[in-house]
């Protein structure tokens, strides 16, 4: 049975190891050290994504987490607050998604401990998560043989199951003005910002409707406050449960670009829109929402089918035929400095994990 106080041990162990995208070496080790304890077999694939089985019979059951964190995330220092852990305000918390590889790490400790009966399971720990789903997408999916199951990276408590999350296209303007003294000769120069002010108040942002949002989420531009700036970048993103609404607003995205150009004549916009995951939905009779569901159950906790704005690695293993679905981790506030882990809701997952395990 889950450990309460092993697990909070495990999540703070983990959380105190610096993760930031790009920088998941010490983090590979730690775990990959954990799962061969328990009799994992370990393999990493050419992108270093973590593969682990544990032999077990019938039906084999992939379960997920990634080991990357945002920034800031060096030196979290994890305040232990009752039934609540935060950071000391000074950085993000990392429960996003140290909590789900606990979570993970956790039950199947349980499972192994108590000698009982379960199904082969498939541990994928992917990198690069956080900005573009990078380790899911260079995964070897070779390496697994599983066809359903469970993400550990949703928001809120476990019985959250995220049922249908967007597609996501990257939207990237490099904007090229001609520079020029600004208070020599001004009205030889094309300000680089000036366009990208032009676009970003004539883009289509934020929440288009239910299913559709857009977001500038960076611009950079200029060198000098005596020089008119002759580059800037606008750095942003679509997302749309709906392909046409995500096609239809990429529309206006190029849209607008093409006639704010038009309107300065002696400039460039090198507009770059690339897809990066597409999006699924499933329905409540759906194998992956059926095993979560009577883990659930077991657990005397009942499903709920939610659909998010977000995307996870799920998007990308649905794409490769694997039906894994998110569900919550107790975690709420990611990417924040007021990020925070609710420890019995955790300790919930793990339960529910150690069901989903042993194919209750």
């Amino acid at each position: 049975m889950a450990d309460r106080e092993r697990l909070v041990q495990t999540l703070m162990d983990l959380i105190r190891i610096d993760s930031p995208t790009g920088e998941e070496d010490a983090m590979d080790a730690e775990v990959s050290s954990r799962l061969r304890s328990l009799g994992c077999a370990v393999e990493h694939d050419s992108f270093q994504n973590v593969i682990a089985r544990l032999p077990g019979a019938g039906e084999p059951l992939m379960l997920s987490a990634h080991l990357d964190t945002v920034e800031p995330g060096r030196g979290i220092n994890p305040v232990l607050d009752g039934d609540v852990l935060r950071s000391d305000g000074s950085t993000i918390l990392g429960g996003d998604c140290k909590a789900g590889v606990s979570i993970i790490l956790e039950a199947l400790t349980a499972v192994v401990e108590s000698g009982r009966p379960h199904l082969p399971v498939e541990i994928a720990f992917s990198r690069a998560e956080e900005g573009g789903l990078n380790g899911a997408r260079n995964m070897d999916m070779g390496l697994l043989t599983a066809r359903r199951g469970v993400v550990f990276d949703g928001e809120g408590a476990v019985n959250r199951i995220t049922v249908s999350a967007p597609s996501q296209n990257i939207v990237q303007a490099a904007i090229r003005g001609r520079a020029a003294h600004a208070g020599l000769e001004p009205e030889k120069g094309i300000s680089a910002l000036v366009i990208a002010g032009h676009i970003m108040t004539r883009l289509p942002l934020g929440r288009i409707d239910a299913e559709t949002t857009a977001n500038v989420g960076r611009l950079e531009g200029g060198l000098k406050r005596n020089v008119v700036p002759e580059e800037a970048f606008l750095d942003g993103e679509i997302r749309s449960r709906d392909w046409d609404k995500l096609e239809r607003v990429t529309g206006e995205f190029r849209q607008v670009c093409d006639e704010v150009g038009a309107r300065f004549p002696g400039a460039e916009i090198r507009l770059d829109i690339r897809n990066a995951y597409r999006s699924y939905s499933v329905g409540a009779d759906n194998p992956a929402v059926d095993t979560i569901a009577r883990a659930l159950s077991a657990c005397g906790m009942k499903a709920v089918l939610e659909a998010s704005g977000g995307g996870s690695d799920a998007n990308v293993f649905f794409e490769r035929g694997i039906a894994a679905l998110p569900v919550g981790i107790g975690v709420r506030g990611f990417h924040t400095r007021e990020e925070t882990a609710l420890l019995p809701e955790i300790l919930q997952a793990a339960e529910v994990c150690e069901q989903v395990i042993t194919g209750a």
